[in-house]
């Protein structure tokens, strides 16, 4: 194998695991209408709600999380802080 090859196998790679990811989606939101006697629009509608909101939260606290770092780095910097 040679090197140039090798981004043809990352994008391979890369999208064996998102399709492999979308049937387990699709797996579950089936298992789960199956489940709950919920339709399975209405299952995924909730799932895409809910990961929305989760996603939401999450990134909102990976920014306030850098924001700390940062004002912690140029404390650091500035001689305020010694660790």
């Amino acid at each position: 194998m040679s090197l140039g090859s090798s981004d043809l196998v990352r994008s391979i790679l890369a999208a064996w695991s998102w399709s492999g990811a979308l049937a387990a989606g699709k797996a579950a939101v089936r298992w789960l209408a199956l489940h709950t006697g919920v339709p399975a629009l209405v299952v995924a509608a909730v799932l895409v709600c809910v990961g929305y909101r989760v996603l939401k939260k999450s990134a909102r606290f990976a920014l306030e999380v850098a924001a700390v770092a940062l004002a912690l780095l140029v404390a650091s910097e500035m001689g305020w802080i010694r660790w």
